[in-house]
């Protein structure tokens, strides 16, 4: 009888250790997936804050914000990742603040040019093509990019 209790106690605190790792695991886990969805849905809101600045914008390109470059040459989707963290690389484009996170969320933009396709009469509104890219970094990194089409 005392054997049997030995051993029911043992396979009880087994199934217990096992479960309160399998807990701590779930609780990492979780942890882990609320980080990454708020830092991608802070990206997203970053992104949604520079199409209604552009939506805004009569016409964005007559007088561009700082935070967008005109060189697709220079910031395009191999080089971003690099000059986001070198500031030196930048060379006319500065990533802005979010008003969603300023501390660990910013976004830049890329402007394309005219869509193949549009329109060249010069009296005759034309299509422009952006790239917009929302970064968050708060606890994980993410990074998002969207096309954007704009007629002027």
């Amino acid at each position: 009888m005392i054997m049997v209790s030995i051993m029911l106690l043992a396979l009880l605190t087994i199934i217990s250790v096992a479960a309160s790792r399998t807990a701590n695991t779930e609780i990492g886990i979780a942890a882990n997936e609320y980080a990454y969805q708020r830092s991608f849905y802070n990206a997203e809101g970053a992104i949604l804050e520079v199409v209604d600045l552009l939506e805004g914008s009569a016409t964005p390109l007559k007088n561009p914000p700082p935070w967008m470059s005109l060189d697709e040459n220079l910031v395009n989707d191999d080089t971003v990742f690099a000059i986001w963290e070198d500031r030196a690389k930048m060379k006319g484009v500065t990533p802005q603040a979010s008003i969603i996170d300023p501390q660990t969320t910013d976004y830049l933009v890329v402007h394309h040019g005219v869509l193949s396709g549009s329109s060249l009469d010069m009296n005759k509104p034309a299509k422009h093509s952006f790239s917009i890219y929302g970064r968050s970094k708060s606890k994980g990194f993410v990074m998002l990019k969207i096309g954007y089409a704009k007629v002027y």
